[in-house]
């Protein structure tokens, strides 16, 4: 009876981050993408989505149970405190995983809800706080697109806000396409097969954040490694070009030879 009522539990909260109401948004990586569709959670957790150069799509989530919550002087997992101070940490993008991507990112993306964060507009961390990936910098917290939802991700409000808000469960996306950026983080993984999230704040330790927001973790656990689907509509390798094209030549030889 009790793993009945927990299912019937996860069936009840999975249709409502499924309902009408539900933030497109936040579903919707930069690319245009939805991340639902490879097993995502419409809010909570972290959120990855990785365009390699051959065009092949990664997503993964880590589960929101894992992240931070509290000051960063004194929250839990006591391991992730200080500053920059540790978010969550998503293992398992092996060599594999890394060559299937074309040996480098087009773009790269990461979902985030936070509940508290006191980066919006205004707030005493306004422009104060950056995300560093692998130790890299993606960006102020505050130049952040985001858009404040339930703890289902039903969407409340309209349109999106700036910065990850007092007291609001927010969830927004950080993404970059910068080169020199994206190579050095691709470098950072072939060497370490993990991402490491962090928060680096001008004045560590005035501010509680909640990480842990999202899907009721308690009955819905969503995280998954890293997974690749191919790209669509592949160029063909300049051998397999070359080939093509002797193919060609010699199938016109063929048929001007029928011809006379």
């Amino acid at each position: 009876m009790v793993r009945f009522n927990k299912i019937a539990a996860a069936c009840a909260i999975a249709l409502a981050a499924g309902s009408a109401s539900a933030s497109v948004f936040t579903s919707t990586t930069p690319t245009g993408f939805d991340a639902t569709s490879m097993g995502a959670s419409t809010v909570g957790g972290i959120v990855v989505e990785a365009i390699g150069t051959n065009g092949a799509r990664l997503i993964s989530q880590l589960a929101a149970s894992s992240l931070y919550v509290g000051f960063y002087d004194s929250g839990t997992p006591v391991g992730y405190r200080g500053n920059p101070g540790t978010i969550g940490v998503q293992s398992g993008f092996s060599s594999s995983v890394l060559s299937a991507l074309g040996g480098g990112f087009q773009s790269f993306s990461i979902r985030f809800t936070l509940y508290d964060g006191d980066t919006g507009i205004g707030d005493f961390d306004d422009g104060q706080n950056n995300l560093l990936v692998n130790g890299l910098n993606f960006g102020d917290w505050t130049a952040v697109s985001t858009q404040e939802t339930t703890s289902l991700g039903a969407q409340i409000g309209t349109g999106t806000n700036k910065g990850f808000r007092d007291e609001r469960v927010d969830t927004g996306w950080f993404t970059s396409t910068d080169s020199v950026l994206l190579a050095a983080l691709y470098g950072t993984l072939v060497a370490t097969p993990t991402l490491t999230f962090q928060v680096q704040d001008v004045d560590p330790y005035d501010n509680f954040y909640d990480f842990t927001r999202g899907i009721d973790n308690s009955i819905i656990n969503v995280g998954q490694g890293p997974v690749v689907t191919p790209p669509t509509g592949q160029v063909p390798e300049p051998a397999s070009m070359a080939l093509l094209g002797i193919g060609m030549a010699a199938l016109g030889a063929v048929r001007r030879k029928a011809a006379k």
